[in-house]
């Protein structure tokens, strides 16, 4: 009997052991595949192809021909973790006091934005456009789907209030860029006050959300236990795990006014997190749904309604 109970004991170790140990390879595997960033500037989820930073849309020809006459500036910082950040600078009016902060999404860098400040540089206001962490000019090996990338939103939005005493700053972000700016916009007491409102496009409501259909779509796999053991992997070698990177817990603390976008056909970041995170937002906001517009498509699917609709709303919180 005792015999008995002591070989079962030695399955249940074996079979605990083999599942962390499995559990952990896949945490392992995950977090490479989404988060880490290769000396080419590559992450697992590219599959080995390098960012060219070009679109084939209306607005991508337009911009090409439209920056060969702007006179372009260049900025760099220091981040908290030391690296250094670079951002591309679009002057507008000389006497103009308001800035656009334009954050790019996930395995893109600040070319992927680049096309769709046009409007705003033509209106005479200043655009800051930047590579994230690990994107582009900016130094970094991982990604952490704006956790860490919202401290430096931060520290750039105290960068260009250095710059100008009388700056009056609008967060603007896509996909990712967009999750990173909300996420920055419920840090209240470090966020500059020059912060006047935020315009996010297709952001997602969390990164386990977006991990959560991401592993079911491309690898057939249930989140649990995939996703708590990468998220433990994630906490152990990066610092931060998927829980962290929450959209709609940080908008709780938020007050910035937000006019949310997202486009109506978007099957990568699901219209119903636009939704959901207007929906729940208590602070000053507007919602705009673009028929017909996949992920990140809404300002080429009907640019006319997008930036009527923008400015519209930031008309509210400038003074031009």
């Amino acid at each position: 009997m005792l015999k008995k109970k002591k070989f079962w004991i030695c399955i249940i170790i074996t079979v605990c052991v083999l599942a962390i140990g499995i559990c952990g390879f896949a945490g392992n595997y995950l977090i490479n595949y989404a988060l880490i960033v290769d000396e080419q500037g590559c992450i697992g989820s590219m599959n080995g192809e390098a960012y060219t930073g070009h679109q084939d849309t209306k607005a991508q020809a337009y911009y090409d021909e439209w920056v060969k006459n702007q006179q372009l500036k260049e900025w760099t910082i220091k981040n908290q973790q030391g690296q250094q950040l670079w951002a591309q600078v679009y002057e507008g009016n000389q006497d103009s006091h308001i800035y656009v902060l334009a954050v790019h999404g996930y395995t893109v860098d600040h070319r992927d934005i680049a096309p769709a400040i046009v409007p705003f540089v033509e209106k005479g206001w200043n655009v800051i456009a930047i590579d994230q962490r690990g994107r582009g000019k900016s130094e970094g090996d991982f990604l952490s789907m704006g956790w860490l990338e919202k401290d430096d939103i931060i520290l750039w939005a105290k960068c260009i209030c250095e710059e100008d005493q009388k700056a009056q700053i609008i967060l603007y972000g896509e996909s990712m860029g967009a999750a990173t700016i909300m996420m920055a916009a419920g840090e209240n007491e470090l966020l500059p006050k020059q912060v006047v409102a935020v315009v996010e496009d297709c952001g997602y409501t969390s990164a386990y959300d977006m991990f959560k259909d991401q592993l079911k779509e491309r690898f057939g796999l249930p989140s649990f236990p995939f996703l708590p053991a990468a998220s433990i992997v994630g906490q152990i070698r990066l610092g931060f795990s998927f829980y962290n990177a929450d959209a709609q817990e940080q908008l709780k603390k938020a007050t910035l006014p937000i006019l949310f976008i997202h486009g109506g056909s978007d099957d990568y970041v699901p219209t119903s997190m636009g939704e959901k995170l207007y929906e729940e937002y208590t602070g000053e906001k507007q919602l705009l749904i673009v028929d017909g517009a996949g992920h990140g498509q809404s300002a080429d699917v009907d640019a006319d309604t997008y930036y009527k609709t923008v400015f519209s709303f930031l008309k509210n919180y400038v003074n031009e």
